[in-house]
């Protein structure tokens, strides 16, 4: 009697489960690209994950406007930990142009790369960055970061939010 108890109970746990990564992903469907091969789309399943990145501010301190791009190699790392992953995707994006006090840089002059990305700009949209699959595990991923400042842009300091997202 006891053990049908335990695995009816068992059984409900594993459905919650199922119901909630479903909602999770229904949730998340719009703003994430999903893979699409004749005419099938597979969606990411992860029953968890996390993303944090380090440092959470980045400051990439006085760069004249001289309009001449400057690097910063490994200026940020982000740390996906995932439980039960199938490929999955990380994904960044920043939320528009540099804005300043009394002006703005366009998002197009910040740019990134990551060992799998060569160097591009940002843009409002997701771009994958990476792709992470298993039982358990975490991902590691290094940003560089690339800033060019117009000529003659008034100098002050300029701000931008950048989002990484794991599905």
């Amino acid at each position: 009697m006891d053990s049908r108890i335990l695995s009816v109970m068992v059984l409900c746990v594993l459905l919650l489960g199922v119901f909630a990564v479903a909602a999770e992903n229904e949730t998340n469907q719009t703003s994430n690209k999903s893979n699409t091969t004749n005419n099938t789309t597979v969606q990411p399943l992860s029953v968890w994950s996390s993303v944090s990145v380090t440092p959470s501010t980045l400051d990439l301190g006085t760069v004249p406007p001289d309009g001449i791009e400057r690097s910063y190699q490994n200026a940020a790392t982000v740390t996906v930990t995932y439980i039960l992953a199938f490929n999955d995707h990380l994904y960044v994006r920043a939320t528009g142009d540099l804005i300043g006090a009394n002006g703005s840089i366009p998002l197009s002059n910040l740019k990134f790369s990551t060992s799998n990305v060569p160097k591009r700009s940002f843009t409002t949209t997701n771009y994958i960055i990476a792709n992470y699959s298993g039982l358990l595990g975490t991902l590691t991923v290094p940003m560089n970061f690339y800033i060019t400042v117009p000529s003659y842009t008034d100098p002050e300091t300029y701000s931008v939010t950048i989002i990484y997202t794991a599905t």
